[in-house]
C-alpha cells in the first residue's frame, strides 16, 4: 500500500507543479517552448497546415543530437511510441504519436528546446518523407506551445474544474477535435470519471438523514468501484491531493504540519519532494510579485516612449532566464500575474 501510495506521490509532484504550482525548475517539468516553429508562435492560433517546400529545406539536413553532457535520461533506452502513416502516406494523429514526443521530452532540463526537437526530427528523418515529417514536427511545435500555455490557463482559471474546462478548450482550439482527441481522450475521461466520484462521495457525506453505517457502506462502495479502474483510483487521489494543497495555502499551514500530513499519507519519500516544491514554489511567486509589480509601474508611467517602456519591460526580465521568461509571457497573455 505504502508503495501505491509513494508512486501516486510522485504523480502528484507532476500535477502540481503543472495545474496549481507553476514552480521553477520543477522536478518532472516539460521544456515550454520549441525553437524555429512551423506553426506560428504568436498568441496562439489554429494549427496550420505546413508547406512542404519550405518544411524540405527545414528538416532534410537534421543537427545531430547534443552528446555532450555525460547525464542523459534516454541512454540505454528504446524509443517509446511511434509516428505512423495511413494509406496515403500521411501522418496518423493518435495516442502512439503523443508517447513518441514524450519520450524526447523527457530530456527537459538536459538539454536545450532545439537540441530535442533536432533529436526527434533526426530520429523521424529516416521513415518520413519530407511532407508528413513537416506535418509531425507541426504537431509537436503545437503540442509543446500548448503545453506551456495549458499552465498559465489553468492557473489563472480560479478553480480546478474552471482550468480543466478552458485548457480542454484550448487543446482543441490548438490541435483540432481530431488531434486534441487522440493526444488527451484519455486523461480526460480520467478526470471526467474522478470528477463524478467526488461528486458522488460529496453528496453521501452531505445526505441527511443517512445513519453512519450506511454511510460508511456507501463510502466503501465507492472505494471498491475506484480500486477497479486504477486510472479513477488514481486521478481521484491526484483530485484529492490538489484540494489538500489548496487547504494548505488557504490556513496558511506551516511547513512542519504539511510534511506530517503528508508523510502519513504518501510516505516520507514523496512527503519530502512535495515541501521541496512548496519552496521552490514560494520562491517563483515571490519573484513573480516582484516582476508584475515594477511591470505594472512601467506601463502606468506615461512620461515613457513607447521605446522607452519596452526598454524597461525587458529589463525587467534579464533576471529571468530564457525558459522562464517564455513562462513569464505565458502569464502576461493570460491574466495570471500576480494583482491581476
Amino acid at each position: 500500500m505504502r508503495a501505491t501510495a509513494l508512486g501516486i506521490a510522485m504523480a502528484i509532484v507532476a500535477v502540481l507543479a503543472i495545474v496549481a504550482v507553476f514552480a521553477v525548475g520543477g522536478l518532472l517539468e516539460r521544456p515550454l517552448l520549441s525553437s524555429a516553429t512551423v506553426v506560428s508562435s504568436g498568441d496562439g492560433g489554429q494549427l496550420a497546415d505546413p508547406d512542404p517546400r519550405a518544411a524540405e529545406s527545414r528538416v532534410s539536413r537534421p543537427v545531430a543530437p547534443d552528446r555532450a553532457a555525460a547525464a542523459d535520461s534516454l541512454r540505454d533506452t528504446a524509443v517509446d511510441g511511434a509516428a505512423t502513416l495511413d494509406a496515403l502516406g500521411r501522418p496518423r494523429a493518435d495516442r502512439e504519436l503523443r508517447r513518441l514526443f514524450d519520450y524526447f521530452l523527457a530530456r527537459s532540463g538536459e538539454r536545450s528546446p532545439e537540441t530535442i526537437r533536432s533529436a526527434l526530427a533526426l530520429h523521424l528523418h529516416a521513415q518520413l518523407a519530407p511532407p508528413a515529417l513537416a506535418t509531425v514536427l507541426a504537431w509537436y511545435d503545437a503540442y509543446v506551445a500548448l503545453e506551456r500555455d495549458s499552465v498559465a490557463l489553468a492557473q489563472a482559471a480560479g478553480g480546478a474544474e474552471a482550468g480543466f474546462a478552458r485548457v480542454r478548450a484550448l487543446r482543441r482550439e490548438r490541435l483540432g477535435e481530431e488531434l486534441a482527441q487522440a493526444f488527451y481522450a484519455q486523461e480526460e475521461a480520467d478526470y471526467e470519471l474522478a470528477r463524478q466520484r467526488g461528486a458522488a462521495r460529496g453528496a453521501l457525506l452531505a445526505q441527511q438523514g443517512l445513519d453512519a453505517q450506511a454511510r460508511a457502506d456507501g463510502l466503501a462502495e465507492l472505494d471498491r468501484s475506484a480500486a477497479a479502474e486504477p486510472a479513477l483510483q488514481a486521478s481521484a487521489q491526484l483530485s484529492d491531493a490538489l484540494a489538500q494543497n489548496r487547504r494548505f495555502e488557504r490556513e496558511g499551514t506551516d511547513a512542519a504540519t504539511r510534511y506530517a500530513q503528508r508523510e502519513a499519507q504518501y510516505g516520507a519519500a514523496a512527503a519530502q519532494r512535495l515541501a521541496d516544491l512548496d519552496q521552490r514554489r514560494a520562491q517563483w511567486q515571490l519573484r513573480l510579485r516582484s516582476y508584475a509589480a515594477q511591470r505594472q509601474r512601467v506601463l502606468a508611467d506615461g512620461g515613457l516612449s513607447e521605446t522607452q517602456r519596452r526598454q524597461r519591460l525587458d529589463a525587467l526580465l534579464a533576471d529571468f532566464d530564457p525558459n522562464e521568461r517564455r513562462r513569464v509571457d505565458a502569464l502576461a497573455r493570460n491574466g495570471g500575474l500576480p494583482g491581476r
